[in-house]
């Protein structure tokens, strides 16, 4: 799975279940640790990733990439599919 995201001042790029932001450098997080940030609000994240947190969640989400019964959870509970 490679899904790129573009914004005007960082590019985002979840591939092989990593995280990888570019602001003016790289940082990165694994895709485990960015869904527990987004479902619980706590973690050590990157600041350039924890900005684009619920963005990645609902771009994996409309792609079918995050598939689990703890992401349908994340869909319906947190109200990201609409």
């Amino acid at each position: 799975m490679k899904v790129r995201l573009g914004y005007p001042d960082r590019i985002v790029e979840v591939d092989d279940k990593v995280v990888r932001v570019f602001k003016g450098r790289l940082v990165s997080a694994p895709l485990s640790e960015v869904v527990g940030y987004y479902l619980k609000g706590e973690g050590l994240l990157p600041p350039a990733v924890r900005e684009v947190v619920p963005d990645i969640v609902r771009a994996l989400l409309s792609t079918g990439e995050l598939h689990s019964g703890v992401l349908t959870i994340t869909e319906y509970g947190h109200g990201i599919s609409s």
